[in-house]
């Protein structure tokens, strides 16, 4: 058995001197530090660190972003906006799930995903 196996199992990370170009999507959290040309999606958590860059879509279940995004974001679950982040494009998250930190800069559009209860059909 080998012992010597980092456990980075669980995270998908663009490093800081890598340039992507086209989609990715990941099925654990990914960070990205570096520059990606197209869109992210992830089944966990996307997070934009400080030094990344993303020009294109964001959609995942948990958002956090520092750096930069030029895109729209879709967050299903929970979208965080640190101070650091510069953010252009739109902005989606459930209802009571979106923070934004003072300081960041945003040119954006933000919309509220609000939960469709079924409702009961009157009879006459």
């Amino acid at each position: 058995m080998d012992n010597s196996k980092k456990d980075n199992s669980g995270l998908g990370f663009i490093d800081g001197d890598l340039y992507v170009e086209g989609s990715i999507h990941s099925q654990k959290k990914i960070v990205v530090s570096g520059t990606v040309n197209g869109s992210v999606s992830g089944n966990q958590e996307i997070v934009v660190s400080e030094t990344g860059n993303v020009n294109g879509k964001i959609e995942g279940n948990k958002i956090v972003v520092a750096g930069k995004v030029n895109g729209d974001l879709l967050a299903h679950k929970r979208l965080e906006v640190v101070s650091s982040a510069n953010i252009k494009g739109k902005m989606k998250a459930p209802s009571g799930q979106i923070s934004i930190k003072e300081g960041a800069n945003l040119d954006a559009k933000c919309k509220v995903i609000i939960e469709q209860k079924k409702q009961k059909k009157l009879s006459n």
